[in-house]
């Protein structure tokens, strides 16, 4: 896991300064501004008409670091750079929240210093009002001599959530199995690497299986540790 000791970092940011946008669909992404790496998101109105948007950072403990508003004309943009929000500090990573009562789309961008490296593009709001036991959710992954992969687990909900995460190789041997339960806007990261052997056959899916809606994001790195890309999977492929 990324986390550690460190004092935290609190914006002084009061959301009642903001005012009240009508809120109606929730939309969450990982981010990831520590250190070198920025993640930059796009912001578009798909919608025929003017709307206005909230955007939350959190941290990876679910602290609140800033929140600003933005206004948009039909089929207008915004671009935030999210480390202006979230700074670059070792725990700047975690869970960016977006709230508007229109219908949104985003791009995520992932740029290290001034290389960009990967963009994601996500649609789909967190769902609500559902009444489901369990929510599951897959990425693949690869834990390979020329592969590795990080996994994040977010946790946009204003209560906890417990999830199981379940690793397959590629043969579909269960590999490793853990429990997690996460607080309100917190945000778990791994590094399948210490929980796998390295082995040509260590790839294939990661399986979570969550009590409440949640966000996975893949970090694929390359021999060296280097980052590749990041993925991020927003809406779950079963519920029961």
């Amino acid at each position: 896991m990324k986390k550690g000791i460190i004092a935290g970092i609190l914006s002084s940011v009061l959301l009642l300064g903001i005012g009240f946008l009508g809120l109606g669909d929730t939309y969450a992404f990982y981010y990831a501004t520590a250190g070198d790496q920025e993640t930059g998101l796009i912001i578009m109105n798909s919608g025929g008409s003017e709307t206005d948007y909230l955007l939350k950072v959190y941290d990876a403990y679910g602290t609140l670091l800033d929140a600003i508003s933005g206004d948009l004309d039909p089929f207008e943009s915004d671009y935030v750079s999210l480390s202006t929000l979230a700074g670059n500090a070792e725990m700047s990573w975690g869970l960016a929240l977006i709230e508007s009562p229109a219908i949104l789309t985003f791009g995520v961008e992932t740029y290290i210093g001034d290389l960009w490296l990967a963009s994601d593009n996500v649609t789909d709001p967190i769902p609500v009002d559902l009444e489901e036991t369990y929510y599951w959710y897959g990425l693949n992954y690869s834990n390979t001599a020329d592969q590795k992969t990080g996994l994040a687990i977010v946790n946009p909900n204003d209560g906890p959530a417990s999830a199981t995460v379940y690793v397959y190789d590629s043969l579909g041997g269960l590999e490793k199995s853990f429990d997690i339960v996460l607080e309100p806007h917190e945000t778990d990261y791994y590094d399948l690497e210490t929980l796998l052997a390295v082995d040509r056959g260590m790839w294939g899916i990661v399986d979570v299986r969550a009590t409440e809606p949640v966000v996975l994001a893949a970090e694929y790195l390359d021999a060296d540790g280097y980052l590749l890309n990041v993925d991020q999977v927003v809406y779950f492929y079963y519920s029961e």
